[in-house]
């Protein structure tokens, strides 16, 4: 359906909000995706913090060359959609990773995290790392792992000792 004048500004005006407001955001193939699934995936995303919007490809085209983001982002075709994301980029790409193993729907095209162009195996491959908080717990223990070591060199000793004590008071006894 065509858009006027006024529809396709405001449109514009929302996709430049969009691309400037959040972190980094993701472009799929939405072609062939059932209402049940977009549904699911709209639901999923909003709890993790990130938004899910079919695009009008022209638009999103003349937004990404206003908001000075990376070239080769603006060679996409086809019925496209766009995930964006405040904070973590990978739970959006496990979503992706997770609904494409049962199915072979909205494949990653492209992405930007943090003003970077990700191609689309590169999106996929945000899926296999980690997310922030085991990546910051993994952290946390590396960091009391001298501590825990010190500890356990330090008692080791006298653990030593009041077994050997305890052996020699039942001995006796």
């Amino acid at each position: 359906m065509a858009k006027n004048k006024e529809q396709k500004a405001t449109l514009l005006g929302k996709y430049k909000d969009l691309i400037d407001s959040k972190k980094g955001f993701v472009l799929v193939n939405s072609d062939n995706v059932d209402t049940s699934t977009t549904t699911e995936l709209k639901m999923k995303l909003k709890e993790i913090g990130s938004d899910y919007s079919v695009l009008k490809n022209t638009l999103f085209k003349v937004a990404l060359q206003n908001s000075n983001q990376p070239v080769e982002l603006q060679t996409f075709d086809g019925p496209t959609a766009v995930i964006v994301f405040d904070e973590d980029p990978t739970t959006a790409a496990k979503l992706l990773k997770e609904l494409q193993k049962t199915d072979e729907k909205l494949p990653a095209r492209a992405g930007v995290f943090e003003g970077n162009y990700l191609t689309g195996e590169k999106v996929m491959q945000l899926a296999e790392i980690p997310s922030r908080e085991v990546l910051l717990a993994r952290l946390m223990s590396s960091m009391n792992a001298p501590i825990s070591g010190t500890m356990n060199a330090l008692t080791g000793n006298v653990r030593g000792l009041v077994m050997v004590l305890k052996g020699l008071s039942e001995k006796e006894a």
